[in-house]
């Protein structure tokens, strides 16, 4: 009798979900897959993390250029194509981020990426002077210096065989960020080993697993499993590392009587302590940020400038190693900027001159955009941009699949730098930096390095391609299960 009456509840329960969802996916005007019960979708997501992307292109072909899911029982309505997130992305009012970045508030916190309303207004405001290209030229040297030591490490393997290029980029990438945004050197490119290296590593990919796997995605599943300890361990390690660095510029400041923003101009804000200074320094509302909201920034800043800058790099070089035409002429156009010593670092002004380059750049950001996916939480129900949402709803805006639409992009699967030379079809496009108020703030700090790093390669190799294709996964970055793949030759 009560096996019968728990199968009861049960069928009841399974029932009452299958109609609620049924129900709430006609609230909205766009198509999609019928939910099942409890699960809605989700079981069409568990797939290998190589094949997410295509899942997504199936369903669009399917479905269409927007179309819903549900995960659980939370509706998701996926875009492919720009003129659905027109009105959405210059929007002040929706600028709350998707439920998947949940997955980074344990090692981000409240950071800039994740949080919302008055404290992220109030936190991009004070934080967008960081970004000034006076003080990112203070940066030049930092990049020239750890690019030196990765050209170096090239030079060892450059040989014609197979090099990976993504771990040997990463660990340049995480050398530039930390010494930008923490001022202090970890020496990842010597020390590839060492612990907070390491708890980088293991906490992208663990958070990485939550977002693509539904069910990894809930805590009291979570929390049972091995990933959990092992998480707490980076996170520990991370936070840890990045209080110490908080504590020691705090004591620095203090000791040269160093109190606000004015009074450090040469001490602080002008030098390699840049942006921590401005997140010790820097008031709202007549108060000094808290260690907290300091460590939070500096956390987030070190997670978003480290892996987008490698894959950006890895995938353009990855690019170029198809097209030695593309690599002669970014080749010429370093011949006449460097006419005095083609050895030398270049200066701000300099990168400025790589104009092809920058072309370069910007056609692989489209191939191979380094945040493939984005996703904002709708707050109350509304339509935008002609799509009916309702309140609770996430809207994930497929970047990788905009920006190889073929109704915006003659042979959109082909390498062309030249295509940026003229205006887009449409002003959403391209949004590998994404776009409106929630733009990366870090873009142009992005695309220094970027340039520094392909332009030394470019200078000291000839890159050629392997017979790997990378296989791609959209983690928390674009990256690939088999690394990305090229042949480099010493210049003579």
């Amino acid at each position: 009798m009560i096996l019968l009456l728990v199968s009861v509840v049960v069928v009841l329960l399974l029932l009452v979900s299958w109609i609620r969802m049924v129900r709430e996916s006609k609230r909205f005007n766009v198509p999609g897959p019928s939910p099942l019960p409890i699960i809605g979708n989700a079981h069409l997501f568990i797939v290998k993390s190589s094949e997410f992307l295509n899942l997504l292109h199936r369903l669009s072909l399917k479905y269409g250029d927007v179309y819903r899911v549900h995960l659980f029982s939370e509706p998701n309505v996926i875009i492919t194509h720009p003129k659905y997130i027109e009105e959405l992305i210059p929007s002040m009012e929706h600028i709350t981020k998707g439920t998947l970045y949940d997955y980074l508030l344990c090692w981000l916190g409240q950071g800039l990426l994740t949080s919302t309303g008055q404290k992220w207004k109030s936190h991009r405001k004070f934080l967008t002077p960081a970004f000034h290209f006076n003080i990112l030229q203070n940066f030049l040297p930092v990049f020239c210096k750890n690019q030196r030591i990765l050209t170096q490490k090239l030079k060892n393997i450059a040989d014609g065989r197979n090099v990976d290029l993504s771990p040997l980029v990463a660990l340049a990438a995480l050398d530039n960020v930390a010494e930008s945004i923490m001022g202090i050197s970890i020496d990842a490119q010597k020390q590839s080993e060492s612990e907070y290296v390491q708890s980088v590593d293991d906490v992208s990919r663990i958070i990485s697993l939550r977002m693509q796997i539904p069910i990894l995605g809930q805590d009291a599943i979570f929390n049972l499993l091995p990933y959990k300890k092992r998480q707490d361990k980076a996170l520990k390690i991370l936070h840890g590392q990045t209080n110490k660095v908080i504590s020691t510029r705090r004591q620095e400041l203090k000791n040269l009587n160093i109190t606000s923003l004015k009074a450090s101009d040469e001490v602080g804000v002008k030098n390699k302590h840049a942006f921590l200074d401005l997140l010790l320094l820097s008031e709202i509302d007549g108060q000094k940020i808290d260690d907290e909201s300091v460590r939070e920034e500096v956390d987030t800043f070190m997670f978003e400038g480290h892996d987008t800058t490698t894959s950006g790099i890895a995938y353009t070089l990855y690019l170029l190693s198809k097209r030695r035409d593309v690599q002669d002429k970014i080749y010429e156009e370093l011949q006449t900027i460097f006419t005095d010593d083609f050895n030398r670092d270049p200066t701000y002004t300099e990168l400025n001159q790589m104009k092809y380059l920058e072309l370069v750049l910007k056609e692989s950001l489209r191939l191979f955009p380094p945040v493939p996916l984005i996703a904002r939480r709708i707050t109350r129900d509304c339509e935008v941009g002609g799509v009916k949402f309702i309140k609770g709803s996430s809207v994930v805006i497929n970047i990788y699949q905009i920006q190889r639409h073929p109704d915006l992009f003659e042979a959109p699967l082909e390498f062309r730098p030249e295509r940026f030379e003229t205006s887009l079809k449409h002003p959403f496009s391209w949004i590998a930096f994404s776009a409106g108020p929630r733009n990366c703030i870090g873009q142009k700090f992005a695309m220094m390095e970027l340039k520094i790093t392909i332009s030394e390669i470019v200078k000291n190799f000839v890159i050629l391609p392997s017979d790997q294709t990378p296989v791609l996964t959209a983690d928390l970055v674009l990256k690939s299960q088999n690394g990305v793949q090229v042949k480099l030759r010493p210049r003579s």
